[in-house]
């Protein structure tokens, strides 16, 4: 991969995609729940509790909405990552903002270790600008993250596809590198 990333050419977009795996797994679990649920609406409409069946239809339509969406995404394909020459937008995770982070604005990239997972950190030179920008509850999860690592932003490539979060710190560096021979 190291030789890879020197010759690799930084002016067209990099996209990091998640396994199909875990989304089939997502997608098998949620398939257990639609079934669940449709177990406590047949209860609830036969002589149960009412309870069950507005459990029964609440979790049928919630679970079932969103096994269309976890389908959706198998086949389209979820990205975590891209990966661009300006830089980069990061949708790993909920907390994640899914807006354009400047090559201009990262500080410094490393790999951090949270428990027994490996993300990457991305230090900004204006983390309370960054804040700021987020909606409510993405700003305390970043708050939290700088806590803990020092970096509100934090890139998890757990469920990422055939790449390991060294390898994405390695193509990163590049992308920056190249961006500030461009300015």
């Amino acid at each position: 991969m190291k030789d890879e990333v020197q010759i690799m050419k930084t002016d067209k977009p990099y996209v990091v995609y998640q396994s199909k795996g875990k989304q089939t797994q997502l997608l098998f679990m949620d398939l257990l729940l639609v079934v669940f649920s449709l177990s406590l609406w047949y209860l609830g409409q036969h002589g149960a509790n009412i309870s069950y069946l507005a459990a029964g239809v609440s979790g049928t339509l919630l679970f079932g909405w969103w096994g269309l969406f976890l389908l959706h995404r198998l086949f389209k394909g979820k990205v975590l990552l891209q990966l661009t020459p300006e830089g980069f937008y990061d949708h790993s995770t909920w907390a994640a903002s899914g807006q354009l982070i400047r090559w201009t604005d990262v500080e410094a990239l490393h790999e951090v270790l949270i428990g027994n997972q490996m993300f990457v950190g991305v230090e900004l030179t204006n983390e309370t600008e960054y804040l700021a920008s987020l909606p409510a509850y993405k700003r305390l999860l970043g708050q939290a993250n700088g806590k803990i690592v020092h970096s509100p932003l934090n890139i998890n490539l757990k469920t990422a596809r055939f790449v390991t979060s060294h390898e994405v710190v390695a193509v990163m560096e590049k992308y920056r590198q190249n961006s500030r021979n461009l300015v």
